[in-house]
């Protein structure tokens, strides 16, 4: 292997059923041989590990219905604001006007 450079990624997960949002960083080690084929190694915390895109599984539930995020998109995303129920109500509620019979 010839030319190379790392970059740090971190990855955003959701888990599809409890609904779990979690971020990793990993190490991405980009390596050019001298024939021109590229190698990708991902590192976490100095250990080679599988793509983050391969064989994910909740680490609260286990589940492994995992979708994944662009990365950064945790950072931008407005979280969103769930209305108490008081408000709820006030604002679904059906509004009746009585209006006398025109005769």
């Amino acid at each position: 292997m010839r030319e190379g450079y790392d970059a740090r990624e971190t990855w955003p997960f959701e888990c599809q059923c409890c609904w779990h949002v979690w971020e990793e960083e990993y190490l991405v080690r980009r390596l050019t041989d001298d024939h021109g084929n590229e190698v990708e190694v991902w590192l976490r915390s100095g250990v080679s590990v599988q793509p983050p895109n391969s064989d994910r599984s909740c680490p609260k539930c286990g589940a492994v219905q995992i979708t994944t995020f662009p990365s950064g998109y945790l950072a931008k995303r407005a979280e969103p604001v769930v209305p108490a129920p008081r408000e709820v109500a006030q604002e679904t509620a059906l509004k009746f006007t009585w209006r006398a019979p025109i005769m």
